[in-house]
């Protein structure tokens, strides 16, 4: 393990609540405590295979081009990134790979560095997605550029490796009742897919698979916690995770920081809904969505679409992205089966895209960083919202070039917070010989004995003759 992390003991009172694909949440808040990690429970000797059979139920959803798309134009969250200076400042993400853990990716000629890592859904490699929610994020992080429209990636040199996941139009092949709406993805498979990633030379990790739980309803996610510790301490990969969206019914807000308290500022206890894999902190980095102007994203409806949490690290843009389909031609929306219309591409998935592209070219320039100083650096730069800190936008909204750039103090080795000590087990005690020395000289005893015996004896018989 890097020497650089701070090594902590137990933490007494941590609770360990897991989250388990699809969503579940809850309207009540339950006093709760940030988690605390088994180092000892890594998934060891992963396959990338289903954890049970799984077969496509429901047709791939179509995509498209939004009418009044203006093609040439960057779409206004990549000209919030500033693409041209930061390549200036960085290059383009050369020699660095990142992991994307999504629902797979379409190859295409506008991904020319991409390759299967693996697929926890079908028998694959990680290079089909039919959700197509993986295809965009590998669009935003490592798209090329393109002579027929505005559009690319933040990193476009960096070499991509998709693992698939998690899909919505997947369903376990055998299941009957409840099973019949459960999708392919779970904390299980979550936990092999970052060893896997970790694992495959990744710097860099997007986690925009989300899983909303509620704190009432705890299920164990022991190995999850584990997984995450593992890419980011062992493995020194950032991983950049999704805070997670309330478009879904199941998923309840939580509460704005608490300034009042001193014990706690960022309201852990009023927690409703915890989002995973974004909670594990230190060691993620949980991104929200914000519009093109730094403020907090809103629908159509002025309603924000990010879940708050005391684990939010910062805000990126979020709405209105654009990527690629599997031809490599550009869309900016999915189909909306209720309306019968497509319906723009947003959420806080894109927004972890953004970032895990702005880690990418960090460590493209700082080679060296360690990952918590890579987050270290996004987080220090960032615009502070009104509190300093809040648990909408976290640290603020990124400046990539900031990020690059500013000359930013190292922090502290993060603190961990661990369910058992690390380090080495203690070394056997030293074997005590005694026993084997006195019953080997009790038995040199005895053949002596037994020697004189019969020589005695044989003497005897030889006078005896005479």
């Amino acid at each position: 393990m890097p020497a650089w992390w701070q090594r902590s003991g137990a933490v007494a009172g941590a609770v360990l609540i897991a989250a388990a694909l699809p969503v579940w949440c809850a309207g009540q808040a339950h006093a709760i405590e940030p988690p605390a990690i088994d180092p000892g429970a890594v998934p060891r000797d992963v396959v990338a295979a289903p954890d049970e059979p799984m077969k496509q139920r429901y047709a791939c959803p179509p995509t498209g081009v939004l009418p009044d798309t203006d093609l040439a134009a960057a779409p206004a969250a990549q000209a919030f990134m500033n693409l041209p200076a930061l390549w200036k400042a960085a290059g383009r993400g050369q020699g660095v790979t990142v992991a994307i853990v999504d629902t797979g990716v379409n190859p295409s000629v506008r991904l020319p560095r991409l390759r299967g890592g693996g697929d926890f859904v079908a028998d694959g490699d990680g290079l089909s997605d039919c959700d197509p929610h993986g295809t965009i994020v590998a669009s935003i992080i490592g798209g090329a550029p393109g002579p027929a429209d505005g559009f690319s990636g933040v990193a476009p040199d960096v070499d991509l490796i998709s693992i698939r996941q998690s899909s919505q139009m997947f369903t376990p092949e055998y299941g009957g009742g409840d099973d019949h709406d459960r999708r392919a993805g779970s904390v299980s498979s979550l936990a092999k897919a970052i060893v896997l990633a970790a694992d495959s030379g990744a710097r860099v990790m997007n986690l925009s698979v989300v899983a909303c739980i509620p704190v009432l309803k705890p299920v164990d996610q022991t190995t999850l916690g584990a997984a995450v510790r593992y890419a980011a301490v062992e493995k020194d990969v950032v991983l950049v995770a999704a805070a997670a969206n309330l478009s879904n019914p199941d998923c309840s807000q939580n509460p704005d920081i608490d300034a009042t308290s001193v014990n706690d500022p960022r309201g852990w206890n009023g927690v409703v809904t915890i989002s995973t894999p974004s909670w594990f902190q230190p060691y993620v980095l949980s991104v929200t969505a914000t519009d093109a102007n730094g403020q907090p994203a809103v629908d159509t409806s002025n309603r924000e679409i990010s879940l708050s949490g005391p684990w939010v690290g910062v805000g990126a843009p979020g709405l209105f992205v654009e990527g690629f389909n599997e031809r490599g031609e550009l869309i900016n929306g999915t189909f909306d089966a209720e309306k019968g219309a497509l319906k723009p591409m947003s959420g806080t998935s894109f927004s972890a895209a953004y970032v895990s592209g702005l880690a990418a070219l960090v460590r493209a320039k700082f080679p060296d960083l360690p990952a918590a100083q890579v987050i270290s650096r996004i987080v220090q730069t960032a615009h502070s919202p009104a509190a300093v800190v809040d648990n909408r936008v976290g640290h603020g909204v990124i400046d990539p070039l900031a990020a690059l750039t500013y000359d930013v103090p190292e922090i502290a080795p993060p603190r961990e917070h661990l369910t058992a000590p690390l380090g080495p087990p203690p070394p056997p005690a030293p074997t005590d010989y005694r026993p084997i020395i006195v019953a080997t000289a009790g038995s040199a005893a005895l053949v002596a004995v037994m020697g004189a015996v019969f020589g005695i004896a044989a003497l005897s018989k030889k006078k005896g003759r005479q």
